[in-house]
């Protein structure tokens, strides 16, 4: 029995110091609590600006040289002379490759010896046929002779005029690799042609619900390299895509600067549809994560009107601004906004204005 007791108040005194430990726990917190609350965080507050701004999107557009060929050969033949480099500006009309034309040299020379022949032959028939000598027969028959000959030198001609590969206009040779004496089959590529202007074309896709209202003659920005491009639209497909239902269009950028390349993809900002109000706040305010975007609101604490409690808005954003962004919905325009600051702070923070804050206009 003095066993079972002792066991007893060994028991009870382990219960009693856990109990007081947890106590002693309990009290350190609660009187930790109130600390927080007397420490606010500095912030910037701002006031919304009130503005009208029309819908946007943006898209990837793609640069396109007005003229573009890829240079091919249109006969077999062997690299006579190659007359320029990868990389240089041609002009229209410039020789570029020579194929070897030997051959047909030798039988332009025999088709010309021919052709001669020819028509000597035609002037002794005419001639003879002015004291009728011979028949109209004989006469058709030597024009027929001459037609022949004719049409074979311009035939061979031709063919030398194939295996000369000139510049169509005015362009940007692109890198190629090919060298003289090597064999080249018929369709060949030798090197892209892109056309120098002084203004390049923007391919791009506009979704369905801004097809409606972009037209020809509009105007849309571009974004590249952190520059500012303005462009105008000059074609609209007559149909959209059959999977993703956009329309593609072709907007004209003039004087292009040279970091503008072809084929470089560029951001296309095109604005459509009517005039809305929307406010302007802060980059720097706008938060996100995996469900929207938000930002915060300075409120007057309802228990306690001196001081200014955090509280988290769910916003709609719209287009951005330099270092602003449009809000569409969310937000009151009279409402303060916590500018700066807001990665410190969560719902319900104790905040004051710092000394950065700007004035209400």
């Amino acid at each position: 029995m003095k066993k079972f007791l002792g066991s007893l108040a060994v028991l009870l005194g382990v219960a009693a110091l856990a109990l007081g430990i947890y106590l002693l726990k309990f009290r350190v917190l609660s009187s930790a609590a109130p600390v927080q609350e007397a420490h606010p965080t500095p912030v910037v507050f701002s006031t919304p600006q009130s503005t009208q701004l029309r819908s946007s999107t943006t898209v990837i557009g793609t640069v396109v040289a007005p003229r573009s060929i890829q240079l091919r050969t249109e006969t077999v033949g062997t690299v006579k002379a190659i007359h320029f480099q990868s990389g240089d500006l041609v002009q229209p009309g410039q020789v570029l490759v020579e194929l070897d034309t030997s051959v047909e040299e030798a039988m332009l020379a025999s088709a010309k010896a021919s052709q001669r022949i020819a028509e000597s032959t035609f002037v002794r028939i005419k001639k003879a046929m002015e004291v009728q000598a011979l028949s109209e027969l004989d006469l058709d028959q030597t024009q027929a002779q001459l037609a022949q000959a004719q049409a074979e030198v311009a035939r061979i001609q031709a063919v030398i005029r194939r295996k000369i590969l000139v510049a169509p206009f005015q362009a940007r040779a692109g890198v190629f690799d090919i060298q003289p004496g090597q064999y080249l089959s018929e369709g060949s590529q030798i090197t892209m042609l892109q056309g120098v202007d002084q203004f390049v074309f923007v391919d791009f896709m506009m979704p369905q619900h801004v097809a409606d209202y972009l037209q020809v003659g509009d105007q849309v920005a571009l974004e590249h390299l952190g520059k500012k491009l303005q462009a105008q639209v000059v074609a609209v497909d007559s149909q959209a895509d059959r999977v993703t239902r956009s329309l593609a269009a072709r907007a004209k950028v003039l004087s292009p600067p040279a970091t503008l390349q072809i084929n470089d993809s560029v951001k296309v900002v095109a604005e459509y549809g009517d005039s809305q109000p929307t406010l302007l706040i802060p980059s720097s305010a706008l938060r996100t994560n995996p469900t929207g975007a938000f930002c915060f609101v300075a409120q007057i604490d309802p228990s306690d009107t001196s001081k200014w409690i955090a509280k988290r808005r769910e916003v709609i954003v719209g287009a951005t601004l330099g270092n602003d962004v449009s809000i569409r919905q969310g937000l009151d325009p009279k409402e303060q906004i916590i500018a700066d600051g807001s990665f410190k702070i969560y719902d319900g923070t104790w905040v004051v204005p710092s000394d950065l804050t700007k004035a209400t206009p």
